[in-house]
């Protein structure tokens, strides 16, 4: 499921109009009717910050990275080749939002793609050295 899609099933499940979650968010209703429907699909982390708390939910679940305890962790891909799955994978990583010293907004899909990318790469680095 997209990110959009998400979006849309998580406003109707808190029964929120578009309206309502447009006039909050600071956008007009064609914006967020057009964030649901992933016709656009870079959407600035700012929007995605304040949507999480308009929505009553989090970064994780909104990116679909709700985890159970009886879940198993999906395994990493070994590399992104679009941008959409790129910036997934990055607003997924509670650490790296954490972290910062970036900024989503001013990077061109490329270059989410090559940082995504090479944030997967030390990531295999550094757990390949701890895998049992």
């Amino acid at each position: 499921m997209k990110i959009g899609e998400r979006i849309k099933e998580i406003r109707k499940e808190r029964k929120m109009s578009a309206e309502q979650v447009a006039d909050d968010l600071g956008v007009s209703v064609s914006t967020l009717y057009r964030y649901e429907n992933s016709s656009i699909t870079k959407i600035p982390v700012n929007i995605i910050d304040k949507l999480c708390t308009i929505l009553g939910t989090t970064t994780q679940e909104l990116m679909g990275n709700s985890i159970k305890n009886d879940s198993v962790m999906p395994e990493l891909p070994a590399s992104f080749a679009n941008a959409e799955e790129a910036m997934t994978f990055i607003l997924k990583m509670p650490v790296l939002a954490a972290y910062g010293g970036y900024d989503l907004e001013s990077m061109d899909e490329e270059t989410i793609i090559q940082f995504a990318n090479e944030i997967l790469g030390q990531l295999k680095l550094v757990s390949y050295k701890y895998k049992k």
